[in-house]
């Protein structure tokens, strides 16, 4: 395998600065709810929707707008507007105007953008990556994305619990202006869209949709990662709310909770391809949803101990490492099975199913905690998860042993990851 391009570093440290900020204020936003305004698990719930209902109402437009536009303009335009959502949170508290109506708003609006920015990024890595390398890049992307998602809400805690909510949103407005300066240092030219056949609008939006409706494989993939997201959703929304008020954490603490999970991100980031050489990418695709999924189980069991944090610490670590592991051969599988014309889309669809129920997610975990109580929400969370693992792994092993072309599909990926 080669180096990666310069200009793919670029793209990758723009990635990773808007990551950070992205994630950080998905938990900063709720905790400042919590610690600031008292709000209720309801609340708390509303706010964090607010950040992930974007994902479900314009994920699949973005991707039929990228299959027919340049992708750099597009993340200029998000980061930049991103920056200036967050500065809205420190104006509206020198103000005196800050409440739960403003957080929401300013949530829903980064929201809109950070669904327009990652479904960019993927689909604009191919125009600076060769196809022998996409693996690699996507390796280094997802390594960021599963770090991220698990050390960024981590760190977002731990500042607020020492520098305060409103210092916390000026620095993610920093860095996502950091990360359109990297884009914008970005010298090689795109790879104009594919020329495609003019379709009505809503066949052209759909054309992702039905695409996955289509390839067995990535149909399963991606109705397994909208039940996961539902319910790992749920449980990291009741969790904010159950730290802090069963288990006693502070703020920093509940950062520090969720930080060490970016230990397990790293190190299923690492060992991803020695692990698909080793057993196989199927294995490995089983084997990192299955730890995902139940890793969550010490989360509610923590409060039977003397030292609940361990447990805590214990299930992010495993969390992490399932679904960076699993992500890696997912995208890749995605990435080779999909044409390049409709490849926006596809991306879009996928990002508009499995990830669109990250909003309701949240919901579903504030409403939980209300109706039956927090510890009570978690456990039900927590058992749905590994109900749908259960499905997934049946389904997934007999697809692989009876569907020639999803044979073939997983022997392209061992073939690749043993070169």
């Amino acid at each position: 395998m080669g180096a990666l391009p310069g200009d793919f570093n670029k793209l990758w440290l723009s990635h990773a600065l808007t990551n950070v900020a992205a994630k950080s204020s998905a938990v900063v936003l709720p905790l400042i709810a919590v610690f600031s305004f008292h709000a209720t698990p309801g609340q708390v719930g509303l706010v964090t929707s607010a950040q992930m209902l974007p994902v479900f109402l314009v994920t699949l437009f973005a991707g039929g707008w990228l299959d027919r536009r340049p992708r750099r303009p597009n993340l200029l335009f998000a980061h930049l507007l991103r920056g200036l959502a967050m500065l809205a949170v420190p104006i509206a508290a020198f103000l005196d105007s800050q409440g739960i109506s403003v957080l929401c708003a300013v949530a829903f609006g980064s929201g809109v953008m950070t669904a327009l920015a990652d479904v960019t990024y993927p689909v604009y890595v191919p125009s600076l990556v060769g196809g022998e390398l996409l693996v690699e890049a996507n390796t280094r992307l997802e390594a960021v994305n599963s770090l991220t998602q698990l050390a960024a809400p981590g760190a977002g805690g731990l500042l607020l619990g020492v520098i305060g909510g409103q210092w916390c949103m000026i620095l993610a407005s920093l860095a996502y202006f950091l990360g359109a300066a990297a884009i914008l240092a970005v010298r090689t030219a795109e790879t104009p869209p594919p020329a495609t056949r003019q379709t009505p609008g809503e066949a052209r939006h759909l054309a992702g949709v039905l695409f996955l409706a289509r390839a067995p494989l990535l149909r399963l993939l991606v109705l397994q990662a909208a039940w996961f997201n539902l319910f790992e959703q749920s449980v990291v929304t009741v969790y904010l709310v159950y730290a802090v008020r069963t288990l006693g954490l502070s703020a920093s603490l509940v950062g520090l909770s969720m930080s060490v999970g970016a230990v397990g991100a790293l190190l299923g980031s690492s060992l991803a391809r020695r692990c698909g050489r080793v057993v196989g990418p199927q294995r490995t695709l089983l084997g990192g949803m299955f730890l995902a999924c139940a890793g969550p189980l010490l989360i509610p069991l923590a409060q039977r101990s003397l030292v609940p944090l361990p447990f805590i610490c214990g299930a992010f670590v495993c969390y992490g490492f399932g679904l960076a592991t699993f992500n890696i051969f997912s995208v890749s599988v995605r990435q080779r099975t999909t044409p390049p014309d409709v490849l926006g889309r596809v991306t879009a669809a996928f990002r508009f199913i499995g990830f669109g129920t990250i909003w309701l997610g949240a919901l579903v975990g504030g409403a939980l905690s209300e109706w039956l109580g927090l510890q009570t929400a978690l456990w039900t969370s927590v058992v749905a998860l590994l109900a749908g693992y259960v499905v997934f792994a049946v389904r997934f092993t007999v697809l692989v042993r009876t569907d020639q072309q999803v044979r073939a599909r997983i022997a392209s990926l061992t073939k690749e990851h043993r070169t």
